[in-house]
């Protein structure tokens, strides 16, 4: 168990005994996404700061109350798409503002994998769970689109005006593969992709009037896959 793999920890008894200790200032959310907005409330409200697994909630309305439970208690609440601490996120960023690719007209990106088959009882074919690839990998290239549609733009991140999307639901009711194209102020398109029963090749690229930039396995950030580097 936990107790047995790392010697020396505190094991406490449910989630309310952790919001209630004293010694815990932050918490990190990982349980099965129907529960983030719950719990990231109340450990706000404990005076605890959160870092939650994506996708930080289900609907606008849990996103903007989990939000205003951290302002309100004055505490950090952030989600946890790792890639876009990255020092390779933060010189794709700077290259794309340099204008070393010219001005950016497209933007590809996928995360895909394939499960070993149709698996009911696995959360990610669970409708009650908040299953499928879109609320599971499908931010990925959602976010990284809107990163780099906004450093193009001079923008922190960018808000499509126009979005249009397609999903396979499969026998349990979630999408198993999903794709859209995302159109930005000033022109740029996005076309994304996930899934959770098909194999994508998960390279983000990104085309411009003077060059493109192609990023293998970018989600990983280089971290477990031998993939090799990316080019421009």
């Amino acid at each position: 168990g936990l107790a047995q793999a790392f010697p020396g920890a505190r094991i406490l008894d449910g989630y309310d005994a952790l919001l209630a200790d004293s010694q815990v200032d932050a918490v990190y959310i990982s349980i099965p996404h129907p529960g983030h907005a719950e719990w990231a409330i109340k450990a706000a409200e404990a005076g605890k700061h959160v870092l939650c697994e994506k996708p930080l909630a289900l609907t606008a309305f849990e996103a903007d109350a989990m939000m205003h439970a951290a302002r309100k208690a004055g505490t950090f609440l952030g989600e946890a798409f790792m890639y876009r601490l990255h020092p390779q996120t933060r010189q794709l960023v700077e290259l794309i503002k340099s204008g070393a690719i010219g001005e950016v007209r497209m933007i590809k990106s996928s995360f895909g994998f394939a499960m070993p088959g149709f698996m009911p009882e696995h959360r990610l074919y669970a409708n009650d769970l908040a299953g499928g690839g879109i609320l599971d990998v499908g931010g990925y290239p959602v976010s990284m689109a809107r990163l780099i549609a906004g450093a193009a733009t001079g923008l922190p991140f960018a808000e499509p005006d126009k979005v249009v999307g397609a999903a396979h639901l499969g026998r349990s009711g979630v999408d198993e593969w999903a794709s859209a194209l995302l159109h930005f102020p000033g022109g740029i398109i996005a076309e994304i992709s996930c899934s959770i029963s098909l194999d994508q090749d998960n390279v983000l690229r990104i085309f411009g009037t003077k060059g493109r930039i192609e990023v293998p396995d970018f989600w990983f950030a280089g971290g477990d896959r031998d993939v090799g580097p990316g080019r421009i």
